[in-house]
């Protein structure tokens, strides 16, 4: 385990210790006002502690039926949020920036996950003469949601390059659908998550394209659970009860055998594949400061118009 995960861990342990643990005389929290909700999810190793929950019967034993909905990324989740097909989602934290700004009622009433050293990364097809992001100029770059969190760390790695965004033709496509892409000839190069950059590395058919500044977006945070202002206010017990059966999910997916055993049932990679994904670390709340960072580096690269304070964003505990 390595040492941003062991810290997620240890955080997760208190938080469920201190925060899920009632006192004998203290009486049990209310039923939540509903008993099923819908909660859209992106195919990545991120994910993982929810179907953890799920698999050991945590939201369960709250009283609670969780039922996943897998979607290709924020900007296909938030309007089924809004719509209130999904009760809440897991989406990208940029897009989620970026559709507050919008005026988007939106609230974060939970982290989701944290850059890892390996958690992302720029790829090529194992054959291609892209060895660096200068050589990006002209071609086609496959990203999971257009404006989303990916493009933003290509555009990035781009201006370090001496690009500009219009440099390059960005196009949509699923996280599981890139690698096979790519050998296909349909895309130069793709931003892409785990589990799918090792398995594509393992199988040969992909090779990173070096960024300039290694490490530029470890530690930042990438997603958060995400729901309506309005529903949050009308499902105070629903949103209880999600979040003590989700604690539950972080503290057993402390252990990576038990992420490795859910990552096969909704990434579609194999059961042999899952020991050699990356992991990152796992929050188990919002930090302001760090989310303030992801706003302030989409001011930079012309996301947001203006500056923008994501407490206004953060729901209380």
């Amino acid at each position: 385990m390595n040492a941003s995960i062991r810290l997620g861990v240890a955080a997760a342990l208190a938080f469920v210790t201190v925060g899920c643990t009632a006192a004998p005389d203290e009486p049990p929290p209310p039923r939540p006002e509903r008993g099923t909700i819908k909660v859209g999810v992106m195919p990545t190793a991120d994910a993982a502690p929810l179907f953890v929950a799920i698999e050991k019967g945590y939201f369960e034993q709250e009283g609670l039926e969780v039922q996943p909905v897998t979607a290709t990324g924020a900007g296909a989740m938030l309007p089924q949020i809004e719509a209130g097909v999904l009760d809440l989602g897991q989406t990208d934290y940029v897009t989620t920036i970026l559709a507050a700004e919008h005026g988007k009622r939106l609230k974060i009433v939970g982290a989701s996950a944290q850059a890892g050293p390996a958690g992302y990364a720029l790829v090529a097809a194992k054959d291609s003469k892209i060895g660096s992001v200068r050589r990006l100029k002209g071609k086609t770059v496959a990203v999971n949601n257009l404006m989303g969190a990916g493009m933003l760390r290509v555009i990035a790695m781009l201006k370090d390059a001496g690009l500009d965004r219009d440099d390059v033709t960005f196009v949509e496509k699923p996280f599981p659908d890139m690698p096979a892409m790519l050998a296909a000839g349909k895309a130069d190069a793709a931003l892409l998550a785990e589990p799918y950059v090792s398995t594509g590395a393992a199988q040969a058919l992909l090779r990173a394209v070096p960024d300039t500044v290694p490490g530029r977006f470890t530690d930042l945070p990438t997603s958060g659970w995400v729901t309506t202002d309005k529903w949050r206010s009308e499902h105070p017990a629903t949103l209880a009860a999600f979040r003590r059966g989700l604690a539950k999910g972080l503290r057993a997916a402390a252990d990576r055998k038990e992420v490795e055993a859910v990552l096969p049932a909704y990434t579609k990679i194999t059961a042999a594949a899952a020991p050699n994904v990356s992991l990152g670390a796992v929050p188990t709340a919002v930090d302001p400061g760090r989310l303030q960072r992801v706003a302030d580096l989409m001011r930079q690269h012309g996301y947001v118009k203006s500056s923008l304070d994501v407490r206004a964003l953060i729901a209380e505990p």
